[in-house]
């Protein structure tokens, strides 16, 4: 098995599956480390310092990456680049995430905004225990590049002063830029900047796909309710997504979808209604509930009403006499979970890249207005301290991190953010991911009604 996108590959490590890495080939995107007893990086040395700056300034040059650090890489016979052959996860205590945040801070230039991230060897493996560590490392804008290194590096493995680097990402390898290939870039930039239109419009911003918002909330029959949003789309879309309609593409996989509990829950599923074709790409409608659009290239828009029927349920005791108005949390953080569950692992892998999440909340402060609460929904009669929706138009999105439980975490930051509240006073947060297993432990209460 092997990982094929940045995406896969942060899925396997979220499942705790890192046996089906093994086979992915280091490439423009991912670079595998294993681990020395200093760590993946040893920054007690001047070596050490340059190869973590200059990893990071590589991938941000090459159009961004991971460096994935608990995994054996080797080039195999007959093969071009070196592949992930063994898992060999670590201790935590091996690396300090504030070191590695000054070494970038002091060495690379620009400042590169890098992510990390731990991930769990399965706890039942007979033959090791620890964890993985993945710098997640987004690529520069084309108008900011080159990153460069600060300094230079001898065979020796020490630092040179008053010297700098440019490295670039060449397939599983790190080249440098030329010398004369610098030159002429500092020539070209001179150049340009002097013939610079400041007339020349800024670009419109990524995967704002407003139309796809329009066709799902008239199909739902919502032009009037508060309606909440979420939108996953590739930034560079590649044309038709294949097996679209075929056996196992994704019309079987929303007919027949995996779902934390069952289809009557909060979730995308229906048992009522089926995706049906739409401009080459499928329409999945429950009025006045939710729906799912699927376009032709693979963007996503899902719809989920902020009414007594989804986003208000059972929170009827709690209004004023003007209508449902509070959000039930729980309902709001199962839905959530479960776009992420399912867009993630089912229609991110099928066009390769950069994807954008999108959340936005329309309507919301429209009277009566929408409210939230901290922590949990409440127990009758007590209702607790609630707050307003502050924005009719809440749109904000976020580079897709592939991990269903820290994507549905972002977009609940963001919600909660509608709201003036921190997303941490949601009792199904779990440090920056959402709790599956705190979800369904609500989900048994309420079955039994406990």
């Amino acid at each position: 098995m092997a990982a094929d996108s940045m995406v896969q590959l942060v899925s396997y490590l979220a499942a705790q599956q890192p046996g089906e890495i093994n086979g992915t080939p280091e490439s423009e995107w991912v670079d595998f480390k294993s681990v020395s007893p200093n760590g993946p990086y040893d920054l007690s040395t001047d070596k050490g310092k340059f190869e973590l700056a200059k990893d990071v300034a590589a991938f941000a040059n090459a159009g961004g990456g991971l460096l994935v650090c608990g995994f054996k890489a080797k080039k195999r016979p007959n093969e071009l680049y070196e592949v992930a052959e063994k898992a060999t996860p670590f201790d935590k205590k091996l690396v300090n995430t504030d070191s590695y945040k000054d070494i970038l801070t002091e060495y690379v230039r620009p400042l590169i905004k890098v992510k990390f991230f731990w991930y769990d060897h399965p706890e039942n493996a007979p033959e090791t225990s620890g964890h993985y560590f993945v710098i997640e490392v987004p690529p520069l804008p084309e108008s900011d590049r080159w990153a460069m290194v600060t300094r230079g590096i001898t065979d020796n493995g020490q630092f040179i002063k008053n010297s700098w680097t440019i490295p670039i990402r060449n397939g599983d390898t790190t080249a440098f830029l030329p010398q004369d290939e610098v030159y002429r870039l500092l020539n070209d930039g001179l150049r340009a900047r002097r013939a610079a239109d400041t007339t020349v419009p800024a670009p419109e911003p990524a995967a704002d796909r407003v139309k796809a918002r329009e066709i799902l909330r008239a199909a739902l029959g919502l032009e009037e309710s508060p309606v909440l949003f979420f939108q996953s789309v590739p930034d560079r879309p590649r044309g038709l997504v294949p097996g679209m309609y075929a056996g196992g593409g994704l019309r079987d996989i929303l007919s027949n979808q995996d779902t934390l509990r069952s289809p009557h829950a909060f979730n995308w599923s229906s048992e009522y209604t089926h995706p049906a074709p739409r401009e080459g790409g499928l329409l999945l409608t429950d009025a006045p509930r939710r729906g799912l659009q699927v376009e032709s290239d693979g963007g996503v828009t899902g719809a989920v009403s902020a009414t007594g029927e989804m986003l208000g349920w059972a929170m009827e005791r709690y209004n004023d006499g003007s209508g449902v108005r509070r959000i039930n949390v729980f309902v709001l953080t199962e839905v959530t979970l479960e776009y992420f569950r399912l867009i993630n692992r089912h229609v991110l892998p099928l066009v390769e890249g950069v994807w954008t999440h999108r959340i936005v909340a329309s309507d919301f402060a429209r009277p009566p207005g929408r409210v939230l609460a901290s922590g949990e929904d409440p127990v009758f009669p007590f209702v607790g301290h609630i707050e307003m929706a502050t924005s009719d138009d809440w749109n904000h999105s976020w580079r897709a991190l592939g991990d269903p439980e820290r994507d549905a975490y972002e977009a609940l930051r963001c919600i909660y953010a509608l709201f003036g509240l921190d997303v941490s006073v949601n009792p199904f947060v779990d440090g920056d991911r959402v709790s599956a297993a705190k979800l369904l432990e609500k989900g048994k209460r309420l079955e039994t009604g406990q």
